[in-house]
């Protein structure tokens, strides 16, 4: 409810600027004069200003605060964040599986309990306490499923926001025109109002387009590899430890999960301490 609030009261901001300051022509022409000369053949402020707001607006209108949070969150991970390596996790698997061969698997708790990655954690703390195959392998693909379903969320998010962008900008073409076609020619003033609100129809159309091809559809597409990449990991982890519990061997298993591994990569076999991270 509050972030709809936040939306509506966002976009009726981004209205006044479009309608009001953008269908004036001495209000475009004082914010104009904080615009670069070389840059303002291709900028006007009230079009930007609604183009950059309005997705905004619609965004929360569309999602909860939370949800708005937990998307812009995940902009860390996708472009800041390092790159899933999935031989950490073939290497660790493999290293319990050897453990096992010769240990019981009760007297992992200790060293479950330093796994950062939770799926993996949760699932090696599962075999700890007895669980079947089935049951391990039936308890973690519905955590997947369910984390699935939130992760993406996430990519909605983005997505929502690929759509409303260009939408923006012809909305803003359309009142640009409607501007232009109802602005009377004034002798003293010229064209002037008039090529004013066709800079306003065209520069929204251009920032549209801008924001759709340039900011939220390549940050959807990076958040959708990131988390189509982050089920195969945890797919893969579910197997692992059920071939464990299955007591196969650990060359086995390695052979089995390097098919998960995106490309070809060169596996390395690290010491038992060495605690993979999420």
């Amino acid at each position: 409810m509050v972030s709809t609030l936040i939306g509506y009261v966002i976009f009726l901001i981004s209205l006044y600027f479009l309608i009001i300051i953008g269908g004036s022509y001495e209000s475009t022409e004082e914010l104009q004069h904080y615009v670069p000369a070389i840059l303002k053949t291709y900028v006007h402020i009230p079009g930007l200003i609604w183009c950059t707001l309005g997705p905004v607006a619609s965004l929360f209108i569309s999602f909860s605060t939370g949800q708005i949070v937990r998307a812009l969150k995940t902009l860390y991970f996708v472009f800041v964040g390092n790159k899933i390596d999935f031989t950490i996790y073939i290497d660790a698997i493999k290293d319990i599986a050897q453990y096992t061969q010769s240990h019981d698997i009760e007297s992992l708790e200790e060293y479950a309990n330093q796994i950062k990655y939770p799926i993996m954690r949760d699932g090696l703390l599962l075999l700890v306490n007895g669980y079947s195959k089935e049951d391990l392998q039936d308890t973690l693909e519905s955590r997947i499923q369910n984390e699935m379903a939130r992760d993406n969320q996430d990519v909605d998010f983005f997505k929502e926001a690929e759509g409303f962008a260009p939408g923006y900008g012809m909305l803003g073409t359309t009142v640009g025109l409607i501007q232009m076609f109802s602005t009377p020619i004034d002798a003293a003033k010229g064209f002037t109002p008039i090529l004013n609100a066709m800079a306003v129809a065209f520069t929204t159309t251009l920032y549209g387009l801008l924001y759709n091809n340039f900011l939220f559809g390549p940050m959807h597409d990076r958040i959708k590899k990131r988390t189509d990449e982050e089920v195969m990991l945890k797919a893969m982890i579910v197997e692992g430890l059920v071939l464990i519990r299955e007591k196969k061997h650990p060359i086995f298993i390695q052979d089995k999960l390097i098919s998960y591994v995106p490309g070809t990569r060169m596996l390395s076999v690290p010491k038992m301490e060495q605690v993979p991270t999420g």
